[in-house]
């Protein structure tokens, strides 16, 4: 294995265009891709399950979108009446009722939330690359046994299982993040970030048609076992290929290895993993209005994509048909235009036009607010094509988010990008989750545009808030604490404050000077600090 440089100096990229760290990346975003085809697959399977179509088509055209959401029953009334878990062993179809659905969509998030920070906190200690495989393999092991579940066990098996999928899914992108933080050069950083994050846009419009035909041929279990083997594959060929840093891959060249550590951390590579520092992360600013805008930004996108398809029906009178555009249209067009973005952020960065903080807030901008008049407008439009258009565009101006705020971890803290992320992201599904909730407390009638354009602009606002939060206490520079020897350093200039007791600075003049401050220039005087120590 080739040894790590010493030099401190930073160092040309290597003469091979593609090396290790390119690999790395393509593996991140194949685990990016599969991990939100299993997230979704039960959207649709659900469809091929049940006996009857549910009574409320735009409930189930939301999960279609992003489950995310979906909370139409709490998890507690899933103990309601007509909630039984009967199959006839000849066609395999449940008799489920909407509730029932609506908890099994939403299972998922609550074992999701709970695995954030103990996953962010595992991926920095254990390693990113064997966490994120073994949690792939975990969670493509329980998609596999699912239609068990649901055979022998009914509605209930099968809750278990999506909130052990959701439980065991909660360290994915904590690891990415940190293995973001360890292999990606701070320039190649827009790039990375946009090709492993985005691909998890392709999960979804991907697993919706792929579902739909594996259902109709083979039958709704065979959706399962296609996904589980394909997490399975995925999960062996990261163990195989994937490694927890640079220094731990056998087939790195020795000058690649040397560009990447010489990039990061000023080529100080730590002989260990640290320990992040909670404290100083907490308080951060820049750090709390990350956590903040990522969150928001995730309420708004999955409420607004979730709540579209019910005022598309109720206002507009779309059938659960056209709202199957919405499945597929607005995710291709936000991976689409991530890439214009990315590529805008590195020509505005190798011309050196805007510093790495006023890009991130220009990208920030960018996002939240062409989201938010997207947002609003579409309360305002009665024609179904621009209602479409003005979803899409939504969509596609999340794509700033990519080279903006998403980017951002890295920027702070590449040591400690894990962890530090599995606490905004655990945010972002709390909000997530409650975010559809409030729509149904404020729209109580579908049909009644007055209650949707309140939905629309408080989301609009909110988002617009968070922006000016960000660009006012935002920042793109490294921050001292995440030094590999920060704790250290920190702990033993306190040892040496308390042997030396309370320190005060006397201003001295130095031989020839009349006065220790106040002298003119004439005199050309330098003032000489000295520390003096007073012990008490």
């Amino acid at each position: 294995m080739p040894q790590p440089s010493n030099a401190h100096v930073r160092i040309s990229p290597p003469r091979k265009r593609l090396g290790v760290r390119h690999l790395q990346a393509c593996l991140m975003a194949l685990v990016s891709f599969v991990a939100y085809a299993l997230r979704a697959n039960l959207s649709v399977a659900v469809v091929a399950m049940v006996r009857t179509r549910p009574r409320n088509q735009t409930a189930l055209a939301a999960a279609l979108l992003n489950e995310t959401s979906l909370l139409n029953g709490s998890v507690v009334g899933l103990a309601g009446e007509g909630m039984g878990g009967d199959v006839e062993a000849d066609d395999m179809m449940f008799d489920w009722d909407e509730k029932v659905r609506g908890g099994l969509l939403s299972a998922f998030f609550w074992g999701y939330m709970i695995s954030q920070v103990p996953g962010g906190i595992l991926s920095q200690q254990l390693g990113g690359s064997r966490l994120l495989a073994g949690a792939l393999i975990t969670t493509s092991l329980c998609t596999l046994l699912l239609p068990v579940c649901a055979l022998q066990g009914g509605w209930k098996a099968v809750f278990a299982n999506r909130v052990l999928q959701g439980f065991t899914q909660g360290p994915v992108y904590p690891s990415v993040y940190t293995l973001l933080g360890v292999w990606v050069p701070p320039h190649e950083r827009e790039i990375f970030t946009t090709v492993v994050l985005g691909s998890q846009l392709l999960g979804p419009m991907l697993a919706s048609p792929l579902c739909g035909v594996i259902a109709a041929r083979w039958g709704w279990p065979s959706i399962f076992y296609s996904f589980g083997v394909l997490g399975l594959a995925t999960g062996v060929l990261l163990l195989s290929l994937g490694a927890d840093r640079p220094s731990k891959h056998s087939r790195i060249s020795a000058e690649e290895l040397a560009y990447i550590e010489s990039c990061i951390n000023d080529g100080e590579a730590p002989k260990m993993q640290p320990r992040t520092p909670w404290l100083a992360v907490i308080s951060s600013p820049c750090v709390w209005v990350l956590w903040l805008s990522l969150s928001v930004q995730a309420m708004v996108f999955f409420t607004f994509l979730t709540s579209i398809p019910t005022y598309l029906n109720g206002v507009l009178g779309f059938s659960l048909e056209e709202n199957g555009l919405l499945t597929s249209l607005p995710y291709l067009t936000g991976f689409l235009s991530s890439f214009f973005f990315t590529w805008m952020a590195n020509w505005i960065r190798d011309r050196k036009l805007l510093s790495t903080t006023n890009s991130r807030k220009l990208f920030n901008a960018m996002a939240n607010v062409p989201i938010s008049v997207c947002v609003v407008a579409t309360a305002y439009v009665s024609s179904k094509a621009a209602s479409v258009a003005l979803i899409c565009l939504s969509m596609g101006f999340y794509g700033p988010s990519f080279v903006g705020v998403q980017a951002n971890y890295l920027d702070l803290a590449p040591l400690h990008t894990g962890p530090i992320y599995s606490v905004g992201n655990m945010m972002a599904a709390v909000l997530g989750v409650l975010g559809p909730q409030v729509v149904g407390l404020i729209v109580s009638d579908v049909t009644d545009i007055t209650q949707w354009r309140i939905v629309f602009w408080a989301q609009a606002t909110v988002l617009l808030t968070v922006l000016m939060l960000y660009t006012w206490l935002g920042s793109g520079k490294e921050q001292p604490w995440n030094h590999p020897d920060y704790n250290h350093k920190r702990k033993r200039n306190l040892n040496i404050q308390e042997e030396l007791g309370p320190v005060s600075l006397q201003a001295v003049p130095l031989q020839g000077s009349r006065t220790s401050l106040s002298a003119s220039p004439e005199d050309k005087i330098v003032a000489n600090a000295h520390i003096v120590a007073n012990k008490t």
